[in-house]
């Protein structure tokens, strides 16, 4: 077992198979498609931009750089944790405020906060493949893999 120390930015602890990405994630444009909101494709990635379109986050453990986009970005994230179509966790290189402010609320309004991470190493992602069992422990900063 291989543990990397980060920030924890928000507390809690999720494990689930990773889903990692070298590019920056815009939500809005991934979460705000039409097709969203068909039951089964509310976790999918609708950015055809990004590397990771049509795959699902569901779950997973979510593992990517940066936020780019929207100011709206908070409220999508909040929207897929209330609806159960959220990662498990997330592990961002940059956690920006508008990004955490999904989790925080979620946690506050509805119970359903995710923790989140913040590690900006290169490390990780050379250690750290698509499927791959991740535990993310948001309270100590701690992100550790097979």
């Amino acid at each position: 077992m291989t543990a990397f120390r980060g920030a924890g930015i928000i507390g809690g602890t999720a494990s689930g198979p990773a889903l990692v990405t070298r590019m920056p994630v815009n939500f809005t444009a991934s979460f705000t498609q039409a097709t969203n909101q068909v039951p089964g494709w509310r976790s999918r990635i609708r950015d055809r931009h990004h590397e990771l379109f049509r795959k699902d986050v569901r779950g997973t453990i979510l593992v990517y750089p940066a936020t780019i986009g929207s100011t709206y970005t908070g409220m999508v994230l909040l929207e897929l944790m209330y609806r159960g179509c959220a990662p498990a966790g997330i592990v961002v290189g940059h956690a920006d405020s508008l990004m955490v402010s999904g989790s925080v609320l979620a946690d506050v309004w509805f119970g359903r906060g995710i923790p989140v991470v913040e590690y900006g190493g290169s490390d990780l992602l050379d250690a750290l493949r698509d499927g791959m069992l991740a535990t993310v422990n948001g309270t100590i900063g701690e992100i550790t893999v097979p």
